[in-house]
């Protein structure tokens, strides 16, 4: 389910996705998302995540959405966050970028309603 992140004027600045979508029991989605380096902190990240996890749970009825930032990310894991999200722990390796494997910081939300 990819949303494109678009700025006031329209201009496609990045995209957010809910992947991984698994109904019955576990009823959970992984959620990845960037923005443009020139477009960071101005809050588009933080829009589009409330967005899915609005869908996540109010359409699809999903109990749990999943997303991890490289551990350096911070502005990433503060858009997490500003969603309600929860830090559960570093995964170790946990997807090979810019050619080598790299510790992610993985976050939830559970659906409380």
């Amino acid at each position: 389910m990819p949303l494109g992140i678009l700025d006031g004027d329209g201009r496609l600045i990045g995209r957010a996705t809910l992947t991984g979508i698994v109904q019955g029991a576990f009823r959970s989605a992984d959620l990845g998302y960037w923005v443009s380096e020139a477009s960071n902190g101005c809050g588009h990240g933080t829009q589009a995540v409330a967005s899915l996890v609005r869908m996540a749970f109010e359409e699809l009825g999903l109990h749990r959405v999943q997303a991890g930032t490289l551990v350096r990310n911070e502005r990433s894991q503060r858009v997490l966050l500003k969603n309600g999200f929860t830090r559960i722990g570093v995964a170790p390796e946990y997807l090979r970028i810019a050619g080598r494997w790299q510790d992610h910081v993985l976050f939830q939300r559970i659906c409380r309603e």
